[in-house]
C-alpha cells in the first residue's frame, strides 16, 4: 500500500512540474506563454506612438510630455535578457503592463485629462521610474 501511495504522489509530482514549465526559470518559455512581439491593438491607428526600451537599470526615455486626453501606443521593449518588467501608474489611471525579457507589447492608453506630473514605474524593480508631463 504504502508502494502504491509513493508512485501515486511521484507520478502528481511530475504532472505539477511539468504544468509549472518543466523546472524553467518562472516557468516562462519564450513563444510558449506569451507572444514575444504582440501585434497591433485594434483602434491605433489614430495614436502617437510611444515606444519605450526595458533595460536592466532603466526605462528608455524616462521623460515623456503629452497632451492631456492624448491617445497613447506604447511600444515596449524589453532588452533585459533575465528579467521581466512591468510598467503601471495608478495615478494616471495606467493599469500594469507586464513585458517578459526578448517581448515587445503593444498597448493602448489614454492620457489623463487633469495637466500634470505622474510618475509610472516599475513594481518589480522601484529605482527604474520615468516621469510624463501631461499639458
Amino acid at each position: 500500500m504504502k508502494k502504491l501511495i509513493f508512485v501515486a504522489l511521484l507520478i502528481f509530482s511530475m504532472a505539477a512540474l511539468a504544468a509549472c514549465g518543466g523546472g524553467t526559470s518562472g516557468g516562462a518559455v519564450p513563444g510558449e506563454d506569451y507572444i514575444v512581439d504582440e501585434p497591433m491593438p485594434s483602434g491605433a491607428e489614430d495614436a502617437r506612438k510611444i515606444e519605450l526600451d526595458f533595460t536592466p537599470e532603466t526605462i528608455k526615455p524616462n521623460e515623456v510630455t503629452m497632451k492631456a486626453g492624448e491617445k497613447i501606443l506604447f511600444v515596449i521593449a524589453n532588452t533585459d535578457e533575465e528579467e521581466e518588467h512591468n510598467f503601471l501608474d495608478p495615478n494616471a489611471e495606467l493599469k500594469e503592463i507586464l513585458v517578459h525579457p526578448g517581448q515587445t507589447v503593444r498597448r493602448l492608453w489614454t492620457a489623463p485629462t487633469e495637466p500634470g506630473v505622474y510618475e509610472p514605474n516599475c513594481a518589480i524593480h522601484p529605482w527604474i521610474r520615468m516621469t510624463f508631463i501631461v499639458e
